[in-house]
């Protein structure tokens, strides 16, 4: 099969789920295709939609920033300076394994409700995977040329530029790609903490108004659009590797 007939293929599959959905939800508790059709037709031209999928970009970008910067940062001097992570290592791997969720109650009680507690939620959810990614990059680095660097007496700004960030550059860029569907995953959970826009808010706001149809709705965009973050991170980083001569 080429990989057209795939993706035809594909397609059809998806066109069969919706025909069976349809057909299954009639006279069901559970809103059909065309219902739900219908809300996002609805929620579109009242402008709900437009607003929450913007508001909801805004903090999943400031999160992936804020969190991706602090954990590139540390992962790049701890990979560089074995020792200090030895130091750190304890607190590292207790706090890694921690949901975000869990961190909701007392998020609440730092932050209050609003936009700080869900920024929050997303900059650690994606900050321990991008930071031990970044590590590992480091660590790959042939020690060799930093020995090399190091005779040619070569300060420690010189072989960060030179050699440390650009050897580590591919885990980076893989960690991002890995933290930006983390972070897409995560938003949901920030938004529910009484923010009042955002696709996690339009969720409860569907539950509270017992339309299940809105619900539906809010979903399938999370899900449409965590697949097109997922689509563009894979593009970017092909791009890097390709540039980097890590594909031909």
């Amino acid at each position: 099969m080429t990989r057209f007939h795939l993706y035809l293929l594909s397609f059809i599959l998806c066109v069969g789920v919706l025909v069976l959905w349809e057909f299954c939800a009639k006279g069901s508790s559970v809103p059909s295709v065309s219902e739900v059709w219908n809300c996002f037709i609805e929620l579109l031209e009242n402008g709900r939609i437009q607003t929450s999928i913007i508001d909801s970009l805004i903090r999943f970008c400031v999160g992936l920033v804020i969190g991706g910067v602090l954990a590139i940062l540390l992962g790049l001097f701890l990979g560089r300076f074995k020792a200090v992570q030895i130091v750190l290592e304890p607190f590292i791997q207790i706090l890694r394994p921690i949901s975000p969720i869990a961190w909701l109650p007392l998020v609440v009680l730092w932050f209050g409700i609003g936009e700080g507690g869900a920024i929050f939620v997303i900059v650690y959810a994606v900050f321990f995977p991008i930071l031990l990614l970044t590590i590992a990059g480091v660590r790959q680095i042939n020690p060799n040329l930093i020995a090399m660097a190091k005779n040619f007496n070569a300060s420690e700004g010189l072989i960060f530029r030179k050699i440390i960030i650009p050897g580590a550059f591919l885990y980076i860029s893989s960690s991002l790609k890995l933290a930006a569907s983390i972070a897409w995953i995560h938003l949901v959970a920030g938004e529910m903490l009484g923010i009042q826009s955002g696709l996690g808010y339009l969720i409860i706001d569907g539950r509270n108004l017992v339309r299940i149809d809105m619900v539906i709705v809010a979903m399938v965009l999370i899900g449409s659009l965590g697949f097109v973050i997922t689509l563009l991170f894979n593009a970017l980083e092909k791009r890097i590797q390709k540039s980097l001569g890590g594909l031909q």
